[in-house]
Parts: structure tokens; C-alpha cells; sequence
């Protein structure tokens, strides 16, 4: 019996925001609205959907990545850590960092919340090819409370897991080591081992970088170079393709009242050239809820 190849499908550009580096997309279904970052050029921007209204935000801090929190507004990974994030009378209100301790010029990449309410990101060097510029895995939970995780990575992107909260996903984009790890994962502790490769740059057909999980349980991940997203199966076999036409997609959430539609982000390669704008796309296939940031949360050690 023969496999089928991926199915494929084509996105459309919704918006020109220009972005250096678009990235961390999230859905607000009470809104209708997504919001994303250029994580590089230091701007927040949120659209309604379908109207595709736009509105631009400046950031006081650069933003990795975004989350819902349960009492409305964001947290977000930055420069300084974590902090919270809300927009109130057209302006960005930033609440204090929360750690972790970062080094001078370090600052936290991309960024999820696990299906319990813990918010999660990497550190990053400043100088991600120099010898020993690993960072590491850290969450934020209950009260605040910042745990380092470990794991090693350049360039940490790619965090979801698996519909049951028991399996977590996530990558490296770093051109020195572009891979994606899967893991087991606690759900009560937040703890996770037994890491091992589920894909690499040649799996993927370009550099792994943000993703998200759909309610089959399947990994969608941006292949950066590549010009697409693909959505890998649990055993690893990619079965369908979004494609875009720039080559740096960076990031996907599920979008619309039946989470069926794809919201892409994409980059400027060394910020010039094509990139910078987003992406929607119709599918057969239905995304997750976005997960909310809970300081609440009741089982963090």
C-alpha cells in the first residue's frame, strides 16, 4: 500500500505590518481579535477577524513571545523576564519583571502555556553561535513563582503540548542545531524527561521555529527557509503543508468561532527583503484553545 503525500494548502496575505520579525500570534475568541509581536522591531499589533482591522502598538521592552492571562491583558516573555502586559487607553501598560536573572543581553524567545496554566520560554544569548550560548527552559506558575526546567538550546522556539498535557514539544532554530525534541511531561509537576528527537532541518525542509498542536494531536511547526508550515503526526509523519509565499514563516495559531483557520507570521531574513507580513488559511483540520496563563493555578511545587 502506497502513503499518500501531504495534502497542501496555500495562505493568502491579510496584512502588510511590515514586521522585522513577526511572532507569537494568539487568538482572543471573546474579542475576535489576534494579537502578535516584531519580537525585533518592538512593536505589538492586534487585528480583528474577518474585518482585518489593524491596530500598532510601540513595546517598552522587546517581546519574545505572548499569552492570554485569566484575569484579561498578557503575560509575555522579554527582556526582563516575564512580565504582564496589558493595553489600556491605546497605550501599553507593563507590569514588573518577574524573573528569571538574565545576563546582559540575554532576553527570553518564544514562549507557551502548558494545559495547566504555566506560562513557559527559553533564555537566549545575545550571541547565539558563540561557544557554550545555550540557554534553558524556565515557567512561571502559581504566585508568580519562576522555575528554571532546563534543557539546553541557541535559539528555543517551537513549545506545545499534546492535547492531553502529556507529551511537550519544542525546537531549536538555530542553524548550528535545528531540531525538534519531544518529551514526556508531568502535568502535575511541570517536570518532563526522556527527550528525543521527533524531527530535523531535513525532515522539515527548513529550520523549525514556532508551533502549535491541533485536537488530533498533531504539531504544526513553521519550517523557516522552507516557506511553509508542516503538520506532523504523533509518529512523526508530516500529512499536510501550509504554504506561504516568502521564505520565513515563524509561527501559527487557530483562528475564527471554530478554530479551522490558520494565522501565520513571517520575518524579514537579516530584516530586508520579503517577509514581515501574515497569513490566513481555511482548513479541514481544528486547532486547540488557546491556553490561559494562570498565577492561580493550585498544583505547582
Amino acid at each position: 500500500m502506497t502513503l499518500q503525500g501531504p495534502s497542501v494548502h496555500t495562505a493568502e496575505r491579510i496584512a502588510r505590518p511590515n514586521c522585522g520579525v513577526g511572532e507569537t500570534p494568539v487568538w482572543e475568541p471573546d474579542a475576535g481579535r489576534v494579537t502578535w509581536v516584531d519580537a525585533a522591531g518592538a512593536k505589538l499589533y492586534r487585528m480583528t477577524y474577518p474585518a482585518a482591522r489593524m491596530e500598532q502598538f510601540d513595546l517598552p521592552v522587546r517581546v519574545g513571545a505572548l499569552a492570554l492571562k485569566a484575569c484579561g491583558g498578557f503575560i509575555a516573555s522579554t527582556e526582563r523576564g516575564f512580565v504582564t502586559l496589558d493595553i489600556g487607553d491605546g497605550e501599553i501598560l507593563l507590569g514588573a519583571g518577574n524573573g528569571p536573572a538574565l545576563g546582559s543581553g540575554w532576553r527570553m524567545n518564544d514562549g507557551a502555556c502548558d494545559r495547566q496554566g504555566r506560562f513557559w520560554s527559553g533564555s537566549m544569548a545575545p550571541d547565539t553561535s558563540a561557544p557554550g550560548a545555550f540557554g534553558t527552559l524556565f515557567s512561571i506558575g502559581r504566585g508568580g513563582v519562576v522555575l528554571e526546567r532546563g534543557g539546553q538550546f541557541r535559539t528555543q522556539n517551537g513549545l506545545a503540548w499534546s492535547p492531553d498535557g502529556r507529551v511537550m514539544y519544542v525546537s531549536d532554530s538555530n542553524p548550528l542545531n535545528p531540531r525538534v525534541l519531544v518529551q514526556d511531561f508531568d502535568p502535575t509537576t511541570g517536570n518532563f524527561k526522556n527527550s528525543r528527537l521527533f524531527a530535523d532541518q531535513a525532515t522539515l525542509g527548513g529550520r523549525p521555529d514556532g508551533a502549535a498542536v491541533d485536537t488530533d494531536g498533531c504539531y504544526w511547526i513553521a519550517a523557516s527557509d522552507g516557506g511553509k508550515i508542516v503538520r506532523m503526526t504523533p509518529r512523526g509523519r508530516i500529512d499536510a503543508e501550509i504554504h506561504v509565499d516568502v521564505p520565513n514563516p515563524t509561527n501559527i495559531c487557530f483562528i475564527g468561532p471554530d478554530l479551522k483557520t490558520a494565522f501565520i507570521t513571517s520575518l524579514k531574513a537579516e530584516g530586508v527583503g520579503l517577509g514581515g507580513d501574515v497569513y490566513v488559511v481555511d482548513l479541514p483540520f481544528q486547532g486547540m484553545p488557546e491556553p490561559i496563563y494562570d498565577p492561580n493555578m493550585s498544583d505547582e511545587p
